[in-house]
């Protein structure tokens, strides 16, 4: 074995014992961002289906720990040769060894430089540089431990020469390169071609219905900065190779669904399902709200009820330039200033709410409730109208006697924690001065008493 050799033979051994004690160090790993920038077939053919071989391939042992066994029965093989005279025997096994190698650990390179040659933004789908550390830096070490291994037993010059000049070689580059033409063929197709502006409707995804044709399929790749570079009949053409293979294809139904019939009728049982499940839980907490609707002990001037739900919980803001901002809560529930009221809920809970108005002074009730606090309010405009700051006002406007001071009642019962059940708030409002801050429930004042 000359010097040249083990040199090469050297560094593979190290490269694979390295990458081998990267593989037995390293920690269970985890990547769970999954981008995309484009038409990625390497992405796509490594995710999902080379893994699918590595599965039954990995099972091996001689192919684990980053290839090392196989390249050390590799360097044994020529090394035996050598010493047993059958050079050629050695270096032939050695040659297997390192290409079964380079093979299994080098698909992963093979496929992101696939992508990166189709588009470049399809680095985003192997998720920037994370990802492909992720993903490719475990092969770097095999990889390249795989290319000295060859490199250690390539063939003298003179005889390389003379293999690359042989008719058989010339006959055999020949059909390849034919075949690969033929291969190549039908990626003509994904020749840069133009992206037209879109009209695109502004409840897609979110429509209760599947929306259809190409205009729709577009639109729906293109949000989100999806495939933001690929050219529509590139597009077109990926979304109908999809559906031929749909359910077998990695991409979700509401995308193919514009333009693939099976996805569509799928996707349409999906939002069904989910409207349906919507319309059933609303229903449930609509009952709950009915359940415990307050009956007024004397008769208010208006009665409001929504159900609402709001993370914010809700506020009356009064646009003048007497209005302040940022209320004092109290008792974390709620808060005034001039022209400002808020009232604060519990987040990702429904919200059943009611408002009465009166002309004059409504009987305390505090039965029943977690907590009941009165407070003053000041009036600059006269519209008084409670609602989530970033939704429109569902509720009437409270001021009933026009601007000026109001006393404010409002009474909470915290929902069912476990159970999901909506919140309740009960906001009586009336003509009144005071800024004296009660909690009625501590006080247990008795109904009608001052």
């Amino acid at each position: 074995m000359s010097w040249r050799s083990r040199l090469w033979w050297a560094a593979a051994l190290a490269l694979s014992v390295a990458g081998a004690a990267y593989v037995a160090a390293a920690p269970e790993r985890g990547f769970a961002f999954f981008g995309y920038g484009g038409f990625c077939p390497g992405q796509e053919f490594y995710l999902f289906e080379l893994n699918r071989v590595w599965s039954v391939a990995f099972a091996v042992p001689l192919l684990g720990y980053a290839g090392a066994p196989l390249l050390v029965l590799g360097f044994a093989a020529c090394w035996l040769g050598t010493r047993r005279a059958r050079p050629g025997l050695g270096r032939v096994l050695a040659r297997v060894m390192a290409t079964v190698v380079l093979v299994v650990y080098g698909a992963g390179p093979l496929a992101f430089a696939v992508d990166l040659a189709i588009d470049r933004a399809c680095t985003g789908a192997w998720g920037g540089l994370a990802g492909l550390w992720f993903f490719l830096g475990p092969a770097l070490a095999p990889v390249l431990a795989a290319l000295c291994a060859l490199a250690a037993v390539r063939l003298p010059r003179h005889r390389l020469r003379g293999l690359v000049s042989g008719r058989r070689f010339r006959r055999g580059a020949a059909v390849v390169l034919g075949v690969a033409l033929l291969g190549l063929a039908p990626a003509a197709d994904l020749a840069s071609g133009p992206i037209r502006p879109l009209v695109c409707e502004p409840a897609y995804p979110y429509a209760k219905t599947v929306p259809t044709g190409e205009n729709a399929f577009l639109c729906g790749a293109r949000q989100g900065a999806q495939y933001p570079t690929f050219p529509d009949h590139r597009l077109l053409a990926f979304g109908r190779e999809q559906c031929a293979r749909y359910p077998g294809t990695t991409v979700h139904a509401a995308f193919l669904a514009p333009i693939c019939p099976p996805a569509a009728a799928d996707w349409q049982r999906e939002l069904d399902a989910e409207e349906a499940a919507y319309a059933r839980k609303e229903a449930e907490s609509q009952a709950e709200c009915d359940r415990f609707r307050h009956k007024p002990l004397i008769e208010p001037v208006r009665v409001a009820r929504i159900l609402e739900f709001s993370e914010i919980g809700l506020e009356a803001y009064e646009d003048h330039e007497d209005s302040e901002d940022d209320p004092v809560m109290h008792h974390d529930l709620v808060g005034s200033a001039t022209g400002v009221l808020r009232i604060d809920l519990a987040a990702d809970y429904e919200q059943c709410v009611t408002t009465e108005t009166y002309r004059r002074r409504p009987p305390v009730e505090v039965k029943g409730w977690d907590k009941v606090i009165e407070i003053g309010y000041l009036s600059p405009t006269g519209d008084f109208t409670l609602r989530d700051p970033f939704d429109s006002p569902e509720l009437p406007n409270l001021a009933v006697a026009g601007g000026g001071h109001y006393r404010v009642r409002v009474h909470y019962r915290e929902p069912d924690w476990e159970a999901w059940t909506p919140q309740h708030l009960l906001v009586m409002v009336y003509p009144g001065r005071g800024d004296e801050v009660i909690d009625l429930k501590r006080t247990r004042r008795p109904a009608g008493g001052r």
